[in-house]
């Protein structure tokens, strides 16, 4: 379960399960179910710079009502960038970092990818260690949202 105001903006308030990546690697899972009193409450797996609120991350998440939703923050306290495509849970979601280049796959059964058009960029603010992990937001302060996770997979 997860609450927060959302994953967005200049500031994120949200719930982040993680591990440190010291290098190129990737996180995968699939959002088996998900509800939410909002239609913006969103799960999926994460690339943080740290853990501060403003940080710079890349992620792909599924939505309760707008689809699945490539976000980026590229500077500290800088706006948000989103691109959005179909979708909704269950669905496999992947986050990939290789150098400073981030990309972002659905699947329908975790063995067929594709990549999210207009996701994959270069974020220089994502090199060196990061943090990799589930994120969950409601999207409405002093609620919680519930998220099943299944099928995770990190790579390395």
């Amino acid at each position: 379960q997860g609450g927060g105001a959302d994953i967005f903006g200049t500031v994120d308030a949200f719930h982040f399960v993680w591990q440190s990546l010291a290098g190129d690697g990737s996180l995968s899972a699939r959002v088996a179910s998900e509800s939410s009193p909002s239609a913006w409450a969103k799960a999926g797996p994460m690339l943080r710079a740290t853990s501060d609120p403003a940080s710079p991350y890349y992620a792909v998440f599924a939505t309760t009502g707008n689809g699945v939703a490539v976000q980026w923050r590229a500077t500290a306290g800088g706006s948000t960038g989103q691109v959005t495509t179909t979708g909704v849970a269950p669905v496999y979601l992947r986050v990939t970092r290789t150098g400073t280049t981030v990309a972002a796959l659905t699947s329908p059964d975790g063995i067929t990818w594709t990549a999210v058009p207009g996701s994959a960029m270069t974020l220089g603010t994502l090199s060196g260690p990061l943090l990799r992990g589930l994120a969950v937001t409601s999207h409405s302060n002093g609620k919680a949202g519930t998220v099943v996770f299944d099928t995770v997979a990190a790579s390395p």
